[in-house]
């Protein structure tokens, strides 16, 4: 049985891309989130937060398709042998696999904090970015433990590397989708079960996991329903309505082409993200039913974003708010504020891109590597004290 997706790998590639180029507009070009025309810096900033033009740094959507994909790949397996093994497999080094990668991302926002390598603090009053510093979290070392261990994966904690709000996601997602599977996934009315997951977690992240998983059993459960139900040419309607969806703006929807999707009496619920968690959803479909789409994104050098993809989402942040800013520094003492943001962009991309790769050689391949035939031995024990039991089928690490 194959073990990976080539054209998911693709896709998470696509969408770590992107989540770096958002934050490069969160410190450069903040306006374009926070909606202020006073702290704009190029023309073309309020156009771009209110059209899908925001699709080039929508960072959110990305995330959700993160979550979407999640769902999907940790139960493809289960629904194609319906074997509860390839659950308990996942769950057992599912921490693991999130917590060594991304607790020595922590480690290396630390070591940047404690060497004095952070210069967002000194470019914030000319960039006008209202981002928090990452670099005033605790200098101690007992702290920055408990939170790359602790709070990262348990109370959605960020302190010294914002990005990791999405890993208690991550986690806790994980495990609903386990959950869901050890309980209903046999069930053959289990379109109940998903029904009210939906109703209960529609304006939240988590809806992203229930709906992938929901993908991942139309696709895997007998024979392909995706495909038999949606011919190949709609697949461009699914993308095109996927990418409205998630380009919903950050910063309000009045007078703009989202202004429809609002709908009155409804203050606390989260547009934001229900509609680019189901922006998410569409934009996979479209993927899953379009042999031009899997060819795209199954070519070499999206697949090549999607091995490190998870790496360069963990270090990325780091990078512009050290290495980044103290570019900026530098080039906004002697250029305009355009050509030093261009500077800035241009020689910190590569040092993300190199970094992302070493992490990756060196840190989550590894762990990928270890966790897999650890977990194998783990579950072979387990399945072997059962009379008459086949060995766990051997997998990689999601």
């Amino acid at each position: 049985m194959k073990t990976k997706i080539a054209y998911l790998d693709g896709l998470r590639g696509l969408a770590a891309c992107v989540v770096v180029v958002s934050h490069f507009f969160q410190v450069f070009a903040p306006s374009v989130f926070e909606g202020k025309p006073e702290i704009a810096h190029f023309p073309f900033e309020g156009l771009a937060a209110r059209t899908p033009m925001n699709l080039m740094f929508n960072g959110n959507f990305s995330v959700c398709v993160f979550f979407v994909l999640s769902g999907y790949v940790l139960s493809w397996r289960y629904f194609l042998t319906k074997d509860k093994m390839h659950i308990y497999a996942s769950a057992l080094r599912r921490f693991f696999r999130l917590a060594i990668p991304a607790s020595l991302s922590v480690c290396l926002a630390f070591a940047v904090m404690r060497l004095g390598w952070g210069f967002y603090d000194d470019i914030r009053q000319t960039t006008q970015s209202s981002m928090p510093d990452p670099f005033t979290a605790s200098p101690r070392v007992l702290d920055m433990i408990r939170e790359a261990l602790y709070h990262t994966f348990f109370t959605y904690g960020s302190a010294y590397n914002p990005v990791l709000w999405t890993m208690t996601y991550e986690l806790l997602g994980s495990f609903l989708i386990f959950g869901f599977l050890l309980t209903l996934g046999r069930f053959r009315l289990r379109i109940i079960g998903y029904a009210a997951l939906a109703v209960l977690l529609a304006d939240s992240y988590y809806l992203g996991f229930v709906l992938g998983m929901a993908l991942s059993d139309l696709t895997y459960s007998g024979r392909n329903r995706l495909t038999a139900v949606l011919p190949p040419w709609s697949a461009p309607l699914f993308l095109g309505a996927g990418l409205y969806l998630g380009s919903f703006p950050y910063v309000g929807t009045q007078n703009t082409i989202y202004s429809i999707l609002v709908w009155k009496g409804s203050s606390t619920f989260s547009f934001f993200v229900f509609y680019h968690t189901l922006g998410s959803c569409l934009t996979l479909t479209a993927l899953l039913i379009s042999p031009r789409l899997k060819s795209l994104f199954g070519r070499q050098p999206f697949l090549y974003l999607g091995t490190i993809s998870f790496s360069l989402y963990l270090v990325h942040f780091t990078i512009i708010c050290s290495l980044g800013s103290y570019l900026f520094y530098q080039f906004h003492l002697l250029f305009s504020y355009g050509l030093s943001t261009v500077l800035t962009v241009i020689l910190t991309t590569p040092f993300i891109f190199a970094l992302a790769h070493l992490f990756c050689r060196f840190v989550d391949a590894p762990t990928l590597a270890t966790l897999s035939p650890w977990s194998r031995r783990v579950m072979d024990r387990l399945v072997r004290k059962k009379p008459g039991a086949m060995p766990v089928e051997k997998s990689k690490g999601i």
